[in-house]
């Protein structure tokens, strides 16, 4: 029988003679006309719909994706299959469209791997992970809008080759997703983020604090200083180091966190308190040197004074000699007193003590003449070494009792 024969009286037949007549095909018609034949077998009878198909096959009909979606329930798997493989390197990209979501989608994978059919944007879409490399170039929007979908590695793959990325709040839900527990690829992706042009707001600078190493989240926080108020400050304190919201609120102009103040007060007064310690004990030990210069120049003086004594009682080179070693030692006594005397008025300065104390000495030993034998002037001199002996006694006592106060202090 000729396929034309067969065509104009299928519909005049029952199913079951026109699945006999299957076999006295001498040849096929067009693939529109064996899917009308088809249709009319297969409602009532898959495997005669089946053996029809299978005749068309032998014959080497191929078929159109409208023409694959109207028989894929019509016939067993098997010959769908066939016909599908049969007519695959026919099919474009929008007989895939045609027939998607009528077969599996592991067959139109394999298809499209085998045969490199071009895939419509929406199988593209719907079947990424398996279609598409992890490498290829992908816009944030696209990824984004499908990376929940992904297995977690194939999502991390494609992070690699995004293109831009999206706002803060996204690119955080996203680091949330896939790098929750991965400090390390966190750090790297926010620092990618970032050198893109992404800021982060708030509670997302808070956020990278438990995600990131320190050094992203100090890249992080300095980049987006722009975008920081005080607000800001106040989620990321006790999250980031006091030092780093200190900068940021000075080179911002913007408010402390209250509990960051107070803890600064509190620790200002501490360290003034050491300080005020560290300034009354450097007075005392100022102090302490001046006495002990005052009393080596006390000595001194004393023994200057019992020379020059002699001096006025007895004539003779040895009297006058000892006395000049005296007052020369007393002068360098006196210029190492007054040289501690010195740092002490400094160190009362910088208590803000308005005290001060100064010897306000002449020197003795450059007034005498070595062996000229002067009554006056000897007495003289003697007068003036008592003068001394008295401004000194007087300058120790303000010592000791400046000493007293300090110590006060402590």
């Amino acid at each position: 029988m000729q396929w034309c024969d067969y065509y104009e009286k299928i519909n005049d037949w029952a199913v079951s003679t026109a699945v006999n007549k299957i076999a006295s095909l001498e040849d096929m018609g067009e693939p529109d006309e064996i899917v009308d034949a088809l249709t009319i077998i297969g409602y009532e009878d898959k495997k005669g719909a089946t053996r029809l198909l299978n005749r068309a096959l032998q014959q080497g009909i191929k078929f159109s994706g409208e023409n694959l979606v109207e028989i894929a329930d019509l016939c067993t798997e098997e010959s769908f299959k066939k016909a599908l493989y049969q007519s695959a390197d026919t099919l474009t990209g929008q007989n895939l469209e045609d027939i998607y979501g009528c077969i599996d989608d592991e067959l139109i994978i394999e298809l499209v791997k085998q045969y490199k059919i071009p895939v419509p944007a929406d199988i593209a879409d719907a079947l990424e992970e398996e279609l598409c490399a992890g490498d290829t170039p992908i816009p944030w929007s696209r990824f984004y809008d499908a990376f929940y979908d992904w297995k977690p590695e194939y999502a991390r793959e494609r992070l690699q080759a995004v293109t831009g990325f999206g706002n803060d709040d996204e690119v955080m839900e996203v680091t949330q997703e896939l790098f929750g527990d991965d400090e390390y690829e966190a750090s790297r992706f926010i620092s990618r983020a970032l050198d893109e042009g992404v800021r982060f707001r708030d509670e997302n600078l808070a956020e990278l604090t438990r995600l990131c190493n320190e050094d992203t989240v100090k890249k992080a926080v300095y980049l987006s200083k722009p975008l920081l108020t005080e607000e800001s400050l106040e989620e990321l304190y006790g999250n980031v180091s006091d030092d780093m919201i200190i900068q940021v609120a000075k080179e911002r102009s913007l408010k402390l966190p209250e509990e960051l103040r107070e803890e600064l007060d509190e620790d200002g007064e501490e360290a003034g308190q050491q300080d005020l310690e560290y300034r009354v004990q450097c007075a005392i030990d100022a102090a302490d040197e001046a006495l002990d210069c005052l009393v080596q120049a006390q000595n001194a003086l004393n023994s200057g004074s019992t020379a020059s004594f002699l001096d006025m009682m007895t004539k003779g080179f040895f009297t006058s000699f000892m006395k000049y070693s005296a007052l020369s030692e007393t002068d360098e006594s006196m210029r190492q007193a007054q040289s501690a005397l010195n740092n002490l008025n400094r160190e009362l300065r910088g208590l803000q003590k308005n005290k001060s104390v100064q010897l306000n000495y002449s020197h003795l030993a450059s007034a005498i003449a070595m062996g000229v034998d002067d009554g006056l002037l000897k007495a003289l001199t003697h007068l003036q070494i008592n003068k001394a002996q008295k401004r000194l006694q007087k300058v120790m006592t303000q010592m000791v009792n400046i000493r007293n106060e300090l110590r006060k202090m402590e």
